[in-house]
């Protein structure tokens, strides 16, 4: 399943990167968007650590989302929005702080670390949060930054279009 689920966000973001500068969705084909247990992924050129402030430089403009089984769908959204819409709606992410997952490159090797995000600020293409530890192994500083943000359950609104293969493509009007 982690395999599959790592898979997913590769391709996701290898094939969104330029979602966000890409054309709108039809209005005359707008599906609303459906409520579904939404993953994140933000992607950085670096990530440092200090304390306990993690902070992403170079960030994406915008965010990848994904949906678990049953529904699969797929999404973009501006990383601004995503961090402006942090402590709005039912089950926003200043009352129920999300696990994620950072991945970096440390000489050459992959380090992998649990946390519990708070506190995101956004500066340009800088992405600052608070972080606390989940897991056995603290985050290290390094490059190709990866984080896995768990779900949350929502739509917040948007439109969602079929792709070329038949999967909804949603994107939040955050």
């Amino acid at each position: 399943m982690r395999f599959w689920t790592t898979m997913m966000a590769a391709l996701l973001v290898a094939g969104a990167a330029h979602a966000a500068d890409g054309p709108a969705p039809d209005p005359k084909a707008d599906i609303a968007m459906p409520q579904a247990n939404w993953l994140f992924v933000v992607t950085a050129d670096s990530a440092s650590i200090d304390g306990k402030t993690l902070t992403l430089k170079g960030v994406s403009p915008q965010i990848v989302m994904f949906s678990d089984r049953p529904e699969r769908l797929t999404g973009d959204a501006s990383t601004a929005g995503f961090i402006s819409y942090w402590t709005g709606g039912k089950g926003d992410f200043q009352r129920d702080p999300p696990n994620a997952t950072l991945s970096t490159t440390v000489n050459g090797k992959v380090v992998v670390a649990v946390v519990e995000l708070t506190a995101p600020k956004l500066d340009g293409d800088t992405l600052t949060y608070s972080y606390r530890v989940l897991g056995d192994t603290k985050p290290e500083a390094g490059a190709d930054a990866s984080l896995f943000i768990d779900w949350w359950v929502g739509a917040g609104g948007g439109g969602c279009w079929r792709g070329p293969y038949g999967g909804l493509h949603c994107r939040p009007r955050w």
